[in-house]
C-alpha cells in the first residue's frame, strides 16, 4: 500500500484553527513504536533476499497463499501485515505514521484509548479482508503490507465524528470531512483506473477502501462508542449478582426445610451447600 496524500494536523484553540503538533496519546504512541519498530527489523532483513521474503510473505497478506493452503487460512496475515511497510519507499512508512499520528492521536482523545484500538485494528482486519475478497473475485495476487487500511478507518471515523474540524491538507486549513472525501476518491479513482487498464497500480486500494468504509459505518452506527472490554465486565458482574441471589434463594429454602423437618432432613449435598455459602459471606 501507499499513502494517499500528504496530511497534518489542527485543530481549534480559542475558537479557531491552529497548526500544531499535539502530544501523541497512549495508544496511538505504542501503534508508532510497533510500526517504527517492525520496519527497523525488516529493514535489517531485507540484506537476506531470502529471510526478508520468508517473512513478508508469512507475515504481509498474500492472496496466493490463502490460495494455497485453503482451507486452513493465515488468519494472522490479516493482522499482520498492517505492521509491514515497504523497506523501498520510507514515505510509504512516513505518510502512514504521519496519519497514524494525527489522526490517531484526535480519535484516542475523542473516544478512549480502548474504543480506538479496536477500531484501528478492525479498520486493519475490514480493509484486508475487503483486499482478499476482491483478489478471489478477480484473480489478482497482488500482497498488501501496510498500516493504510487502519490510518484510512480512523480519518474516516474522525471525519464522520467531527466533520467540521479544522485540519491542515498540505498547510491549508480544511474541513475534514474534505481531506477524508478527497483521500477516499483518490483511493476510487485509483481502483476505476485498475478495472479500466485490467491491471492493478501497484497500490492496494481495496485495503484503503474497505479500512475507510469500516471506520465511517462504525462511526456513524455509533458502535464506536461501544467498550468491549467494559461490556463483558458488566455481563460479569451481573451473571455474579443472578448466581448471588441464586444462592441466596436457595439457602433460604434449605432454612425453611430445616425450621420444618430438622437438620437431619438435608441431604450430604445441601448440608455441604449450606457449608461453603456460609464461608463464602464470612
Amino acid at each position: 500500500m501507499s499513502p494517499s496524500g500528504s496530511i497534518g494536523g489542527g485543530g481549534y484553540q480559542d475558537g479557531g484553527p491552529r497548526m500544531g503538533f499535539p502530544p501523541v496519546t497512549p495508544v496511538a504512541k505504542h501503534l508508532l513504536l510497533a510500526n517504527a519498530v517492525v520496519f527497523l527489523l525488516t529493514f535489517a532483513l531485507s540484506f537476506d533476499k531470502g529471510v526478508h521474503s520468508f517473512v513478508t510473505d508469512t507475515a504481509g497478506l498474500a492472496p496466493d497463499s490463502w490460495r494455497s493452503f485453503a482451507p486452513f487460512f493465515p488468519v494472522w496475515q490479516l493482522l499482520t501485515y498492517g505492521f509491514l511497510h515497504s523497506v523501498n519507499d520510507l514515505g510509504h512508512l512516513l505518510f502512514n505514521m504521519l496519519g497514524l499520528y494525527f489522526f490517531g492521536t484526535m480519535l484516542e482523545g475523542l473516544v478512549g484509548s480502548r474504543r480506538f484500538l479496536v477500531t484501528y485494528l478492525a479498520a486493519v482486519v475490514v480493509g484486508g479482508l475487503t483486499h482478499l475478497i476482491y483478489s478471489f473475485a478477480t484473480g489478482a495476487s497482488l500482497p498488501a503490507v501496510g498500516a493504510s487500511g487502519g490510518v484510512l478507518g480512523i480519518i474516516v471515523a474522525c471525519a464522520a465524528l467531527q466533520p467540521n474540524a479544522i485540519v491542515y491538507f498540505i498547510l491549508f486549513p480544511v474541513r475534514l470531512k474534505w481531506v477524508a472525501g478527497f483521500i477516499v476518491l483518490m483511493d476510487v479513482f485509483g481502483i476505476l483506473v485498475g478495472l479500466r487498464d485490467g491491471r492493478g497500480s501497484g497500490t492496494a486500494h481495496w485495503v484503503h477502501l474497505g479500512g475507510a468504509i469500516f471506520g465511517f459505518l462504525w462511526a456513524w452506527r455509533g458502535w464506536i462508542w461501544r467498550d468491549p472490554v467494559s461490556q463483558l465486565e458488566a455481563r460479569r458482574a451481573r451473571a455474579a449478582q443472578d448466581h448471588e441471589r441464586e444462592v441466596e434463594l436457595k439457602v433460604d429454602d434449605l432454612l425453611v426445610k430445616i425450621q420444618r423437618e430438622g437438620l437431619g432432613a438435608l441431604s450430604k449435598r445441601e448440608k455441604d451447600f449450606l457449608k461453603k455459602a456460609s464461608q463464602r459471606k464470612k
